[in-house]
């Protein structure tokens, strides 16, 4: 993708997930450009990242590249930004099997019930 916030989601990826959800590939796109910048106003890629690694005591980051960050979290975690997205389930669903697509991808990880994946761009 051309847009810097989103250079770690795979173009197919977004086709894909948009062709099996209800959000278009262009909706979605939105989606996932106001998670990351979601994440870069409060309180920033690094920072975020820092405090989970420190914070819980299952190691949730998978893989770091120069560009993203791939990390499997709790559910909560997911479920504190999507409130402050506003967004309907729909929509939540969609962002949330982009990020599972992007993070199987990169790593061939797996999750739990109670986790999620989550791809971070890095600042």
């Amino acid at each position: 993708m051309a847009d810097d916030l989103l250079r770690t989601f795979d173009d197919d990826i977004v086709a894909l997930v948009a062709d099996r959800t209800e959000p278009t590939a262009e909706r979605l796109t939105e989606l996932l450009r106001a998670h990351q910048q979601q994440v870069r106003d409060n309180p920033g890629v690094e920072d975020i990242v820092y405090e989970w690694r420190s914070q819980f005591h299952e190691a949730p980051l998978l893989h770091r590249t120069a560009d993203a960050y791939y990390l499997r979290l709790r559910t909560h975690v997911w479920e504190e930004f999507a409130s402050a997205l506003d967004i309907p389930d729909v929509e939540l669903d969609a962002l949330l099997d982009a990020h599972e697509e992007q993070v199987r991808r990169e790593t061939g990880a797996e999750r739990g019930e109670n986790e999620r994946f989550m791809v971070l761009t890095r600042e």
